[in-house]
């Protein structure tokens, strides 16, 4: 066998300590002594984030679990992304994009095109129709959508934008 883990090791993988594990063709959480808490019944699993739920899918739909493995939020979403420090979840519903709480009722309802995750300065990056801009956790425009392509803020506050194949930096 392999050494054990060290506690870095432990603490990128157990979060809130457990692991998502796939059994054959379902998804279930370990706990550190490689015991099931939550037994393999899921058809995909994500980490647990630091509010203790997990985006999981059954049966084609995505929703969120505690660490009992019991839904907080029920399946209902066509993606889900695991939650981000600022307490919101990315979720897909069609082909629209938008954020819930979690308790599972939309912040900001699915009405963009793309989106990714709110990152350390408050902002995530939306598209719409074929542009990207940014908005804050209210839903609100700080950039408006007018780059072919952008990348999230660095922690130097810059994100690199595209616009008619020029490139730069906001």
């Amino acid at each position: 066998g392999s050494s054990p883990a060290t506690t870095s090791e432990e603490d990128t993988l157990f979060h809130c300590g457990l692991v998502a594990v796939k059994s054959g063709d379902k998804w279930g959480y370990m706990d550190k002594t490689a015991k099931y808490v939550i037994n393999p019944q899921f058809d995909d699993a994500y980490s647990f984030a630091d509010n203790g739920l997990a985006a999981v899918e059954t049966g084609g739909k995505y929703g969120y679990i505690d660490k009992d493995g019991k839904y907080v939020v029920n399946p209902q979403f066509d993606y889900a992304y695991s939650f981000a420090d600022n307490g919101l979840a990315l979720v897909q519903t069609g082909d629209k994009y938008g954020f819930i709480d979690k308790t599972g009722s939309y912040v900001i309802k699915p009405q963009f095109d793309g989106a990714y995750d709110f990152t350390g300065n408050g902002l995530a990056e939306v598209k719409v129709g074929d542009k990207y801009g940014f908005i804050d956790k209210t839903g609100k425009f700080v950039i408006n959508p007018q780059f072919d392509h952008v990348d999230s803020f660095a922690d130097n506050g810059l994100a690199a934008v595209e616009s008619d194949d020029k490139y730069g930096f906001i």
